[in-house]
């Protein structure tokens, strides 16, 4: 439980977590832990399901509780962290026999879910139903070690256990006596000294003589002066170690069954385990949220919205954090779709893009079991989440580019069927004429409308589309035109122009009337210094 969960966030990786670069692995990224191998599939259906979600959702306010009930005891949160932190991974199947490590194992997690459940109060082990587990086994192999570090096959298992490997160490004893007796022997009669150790090396002449003495001395050549010299087993010796290794197999016999024996323990416990164990990680990724909760100023979505979008200042967090490092003001997004087509119109640099990200960062946070980071956001859920535009480092131009704009389009039109879609829409048709681009956007929004169950967003900055009923028609606010024009100096350089502009862009959403709408290209070429005549002439031609 230590390491990030597989497929989940960590909190401090929140603010880089989405890109539309990464849209098509987004169920990946977001998908839940799951440590026994359930159908990936499966992972995907559970963040369409709302019950699932709400139960995601549930977790993490019980979490927050809990974090709040212990604001004042920062000891408490630290004894929760600390044996979340020292969870082992568990054997993952049913088996006749257990190696020891297997065992030491769930040793730990049994002691180490203990002391879990001793950190929390009783509202926070019954919110995630972190009772007791596998008592009578965590007793059992409590017996391998008071430590929770360690576990060995103790005499306690086996009263025959403690007699053979007493039988051992007096057999150890009486082999190490009559050993020290051999040397002694050999040091008395020829000088040498082993000195603890099981061989000595002498020179040749020593070595001859000690040759006359097979009974006390075993002599080889070391090198081409040396010689190795060792005591000779003698009978008493060689029956000692006959001895030690009948007693030694005779125990590897016992603690076999011993551990045959906590084996069974285990594999008949082992559904309860893992349900503690599942418990255990539930707890864990809900505290994880939760610290994302309080920490980032998240909200609970509410999911129970028919066909209305509604967000109330939305906070894109990479955005967000990027304006900080640029010492930019942030503007949240505000913002109700209630048509079932929502095309936001707006120049380059005016925010289109972001306010798109801005609705799939929510809508994915939600989907994914988060709270978001709004006053207020209010949603359905939706089977699949489709993004038609430019990838991160993509650059379409030409027959190419439009082939995948279409190819991509068919997808995402193919896949708006039972449970809903929601859709987003980039810039679509970029890599045509303007004209057919526009009848194509038109068409595709008319259609969308009247398409059960789907929700879709487009940004386009073509103005000449044929409007529809069911879509929503919305532009960027854009340049402040009056305040980009007053804090420019004549003399900056261009550079720092275009930053002083870049400032004074209002990224909020508001009503679109039909007509050509704000140049806000031709008031920023302008401000940048581009001849007026040149602007002018180009501003006629737009009336």
């Amino acid at each position: 439980m230590s390491g990030r969960p597989a497929g989940l966030l960590a909190p401090e990786d929140l603010a880089d977590a989405w890109s539309f670069s990464r849209a098509e692995e987004f169920w990946d990224l977001y998908r839940p832990y799951t440590p026994y191998g359930k159908d990936e599939r499966d992972e995907r259906r559970v963040h369409s399901d709302r019950a699932a979600i709400e139960e995601f959702l549930d977790r993490t306010e019980a979490a927050a509780a809990w974090l709040d009930s212990t604001r004042d005891d920062p000891a408490a949160r630290d004894r929760a962290g600390y044996y979340l932190k020292r969870m082992p991974r568990l054997p993952s199947s049913v088996k006749a026999e257990y190696e020891l490590a297997e065992i030491f194992q769930v040793k730990k997690f049994l002691a180490d879910y203990q002391g879990l459940r001793t950190a929390l109060d009783e509202t926070a082990r019954d919110a995630f139903g972190l009772g007791p587990a596998a008592s009578d086994l965590a007793a059992e192999l409590g017996k391998g070690g008071s430590d929770p570090e360690t576990f060995f096959v103790s005499d306690a298992y086996d009263p025959a256990l403690a007699e053979v490997r007493l039988s051992i160490a007096r057999t150890d004893a009486d082999l190490e006596a009559a050993r020290a007796a051999a040397e002694t022997r050999l040091a008395a009669r020829h000088g040498v000294r082993l000195s603890g150790r099981d061989f000595a090396l002498v020179p040749r002449a020593q070595a001859e003589a000690l040759l006359a003495d097979r009974d006390l001395a075993v002599v080889e050549p070391y090198d081409d002066r040396l010689y190795l010299v060792r005591p000779t087993a003698d009978a008493r010796i060689l029956g000692l170690r006959d001895l030690r290794d009948e007693l030694a197999a005779r125990e590897r016999k016992l603690e076999d069954g011993v551990l045959r024996r906590l084996s069974g323990l285990i594999a008949g416990t082992l559904p309860e385990i893992r349900a503690a164990s599942e418990r255990t990680r539930d707890f864990d990724l809900a505290l994880a949220r939760a610290r994302l909760v309080r920490d980032l100023g998240l909200v609970r979505p509410d999911l129970s919205a028919e066909g209305d979008w509604e967000l109330t200042d939305g906070r894109f967090l990479p955005c967000e954090a990027e304006c900080g490092d640029l010492g930019l003001a942030y503007t949240p997004l505000s913002a109700r779709f209630g048509k079932p087509v929502t095309t936001i119109f707006g120049s380059n640099m005016g925010g289109k893009t972001v306010a798109l990200k801005t609705v799939l960062f929510f809508q994915g946070l939600a989907q994914a079991g988060f709270h978001v980071p709004a006053a207020s956001f209010r949603t359905r859920i939706y089977a699949r989440l489709s993004y038609v535009g430019e990838l991160a480092g993509e650059r379409l131009a030409g027959l190419s580019g439009f082939g995948f704009e279409i190819h991509r389009f068919i997808r995402a039109w193919e896949g708006m069927g039972e449970g809903g879609c929601l859709a987003v829409f980039d810039e679509f048709a970029r890599t045509t004429s303007s004209r057919e681009a526009e009848a194509l956007l038109s068409a595709a929004q008319a259609e969308l409308s009247v398409r059960p169950g789907v929700k879709s967003f487009f940004a386009t900055h073509f103005r000449g589309l044929v409007r529809s009923p069911g879509v929503d028609y919305l532009r960027m606010r854009g340049l402040d035109r009056k305040a980009a024009s007053e804090c420019l100096e004549a003399d900056a350089p261009r550079a720092e122009r275009l930053a002083r502009i870049n400032r004074h862009m209002r990224y909020e959403l508001e009503p679109d009337a039909e007509g050509p709408g704000p140049a806000d290209a031709l008031t920023v070429a302008a401000l940048l210094g581009l001849p007026g005549e040149i602007v002018k002439k180009a501003e006629g031609m737009l009336r």
